[in-house]
């Protein structure tokens, strides 16, 4: 296995990897926050439902929903904040270490 001598080389694939971790991170994190929304929604919609049976004198089919505020925030207070200053601090550093890497190529424009 050959490994790359120059800096500017090494700076790419730092910078390529930092990247793409920084983007699955933030990628992970979005899918995350998309679901508890859905599940935020569907509580909702099922909750007005159940109010609504109530209000028309019907028999409550279902629960009504509480504490989902709650547990989102619980989520997004610990781990999912982390992720998500980690995602964008990874994108961030692979931006400058491909930046820094055109400083010490000698010309070469190549990514």
């Amino acid at each position: 296995m050959i490994f790359p001598d120059d800096i500017a080389t090494w700076l790419k694939i730092i910078g390529a990897l930092s990247t793409a971790i920084g983007s699955i991170l933030l990628a992970w994190r979005v899918k995350a926050i998309l679901k508890w929304v859905v599940c935020g929604l569907v509580a909702h919609e099922q909750s007005l439902t159940q109010v609504r049976r109530i209000l028309n004198n019907e028999q409550q089919a279902e629960p009504m929903v509480e504490g989902v505020t709650k547990h989102l925030l619980d989520i997004e207070s610990k781990l999912g904040v982390i992720l998500l200053i980690a995602g964008f601090l990874f994108l961030a550093a692979g931006m400058l270490a491909t930046a820094a890497s055109f400083f010490f190529g000698g010309g070469s424009a190549s990514v």
